[in-house]
């Protein structure tokens, strides 16, 4: 019986400690592209290499001065938004920290 109720204190203790933990988090990356405005007119979009479009879910940065520029960002991925949305293969969508300008127009 003494067992009985050591092991049940042990996998109670368990529980806890796993029900406690959070999952790692995201590093901070940076992306260069051309910055646009979605076509909600709302969000922004950045076009990397001319094919993989970013989504911006939420910006700490000002990005309106910056459409049309070529920019370099920094931030976290959106996890939660992308398991929303079906993960990386219908876009990657990112936390914007920063913003620094590239060059002045997309070329």
């Amino acid at each position: 019986m003494r067992n009985l109720v050591v092991v049940a204190a042990l996998i109670g203790a368990s529980a806890v400690w796993v029900g406690g933990q959070q999952p790692p988090a995201e590093k901070p990356h940076n992306m260069t592209g051309c910055l646009q405005k979605a076509p909600d007119g709302k969000t922004f979009m950045l076009t990397v290499n001319g094919k993989r479009t970013v989504a911006f879910t939420r910006a700490s940065a000002d990005l309106t001065p910056h459409v049309g520029q070529q920019i370099q960002i920094t931030g976290t991925t959106d996890i939660e938004r992308e398991k929303k949305e079906g993960g990386q293969k219908n876009g990657h969508y990112m936390e914007v920290t920063a913003v620094k300008m590239i060059a002045p127009t997309c070329s």
